[in-house]
């Protein structure tokens, strides 16, 4: 389970798994091209840093921030996802892909 914390300008996190997932701080320089499973790309966008995965180049965030100061965090609730199948009238946004959604 992972636990965050805001507080007035200041925000944390931690980030509690037993094993590493190599995680590491990446950074996605404005425009990056982010690929979205069943969603257009973000022609222009801000950039993001934060800690990810980093999976053939494509940043698995756990955690960022903009450069507009907005920050957000994929919390781990273990048995507590639910995830539905693609609809062709909404926005599909898959887990992995909700922070540089939002963010960018």
């Amino acid at each position: 389970m992972c636990t965050a914390l805001s507080f007035n300008q200041f925000f944390g996190r931690n980030l509690d798994y037993e094993i590493s997932y190599g995680e590491q701080v990446a950074v996605a320089p404005r425009n990056y091209d982010f690929h979205f499973r069943h969603l257009d790309k973000h022609e222009s966008h801000y950039a993001l840093i934060g800690m990810a995965h980093v999976f053939e180049e494509y940043p698995l965030y756990y955690d960022a921030m903009n450069e507009k100061g907005l920050g957000m965090a994929g919390l781990n609730f273990v048995g507590n996802a639910k995830f539905y199948e693609v609809k062709e009238d909404k926005n599909n946004v898959a887990a992995f892909e909700f922070i540089p959604w939002i963010l960018s």
